[in-house]
């Protein structure tokens, strides 16, 4: 034979080749640890735990920075007045509340929250039903009748 380098030949005069791995996949499953494995558990956890990471960062960014930016334009009269920022973050007026007090009222803001809308929901129930029957006039009366409204 020349310089040509040739495959080794099994005792049957054939080539010797790796097994084939795409035949039997219930065959390869039993042999290895199974299908359920610290990979296929810890990479779905992983980027479940950041998705929820995200979404928390992202939330509480948003509410920090719109409670923030209420802080101001209450503290400058109504609107944001680009001025007297600039003058606060250059030293000569007095800064606002620290960064941290607003992202803790920022994080907390859901679970307050939900318990604020909670109490005022009811607040609102206790005053309808204790409201006073406001005094109309002959033609307001025949008017709410007509739009179907009660008094």
């Amino acid at each position: 034979m020349g310089g040509r380098l040739s495959m080794p030949k099994g005792p049957d005069g054939l080539s010797e080749t790796s097994k084939p791995t795409s035949g039997n996949a219930a065959a390869r499953l039993t042999r290895s640890r199974g299908i359920i494995n610290g990979r296929t558990v810890m990479a779905p956890l992983a980027a479940l735990t950041m998705a929820g990471l995200l979404f928390v960062y992202a939330r509480t960014s948003i509410r920090a920075a719109k409670l923030n930016a209420q802080k101001h334009r209450e503290a400058d009269g109504g609107q944001i007045s680009w001025h007297k920022e600039s003058m606060r973050r250059h030293g000569t007026l007095e800064r606002l509340d620290d960064d941290r007090g607003t992202f803790k009222e920022a994080l907390m803001g859901d679970v307050k929250g939900r318990k604020q809308r909670r109490e005022e929901e009811e607040r609102r129930k206790v005053e309808a039903q204790e409201r006073v029957p406001i005094e109309r006039s002959e033609n307001d009366a025949e008017l709410r009748k007509m739009m179907g409204k009660r008094d």
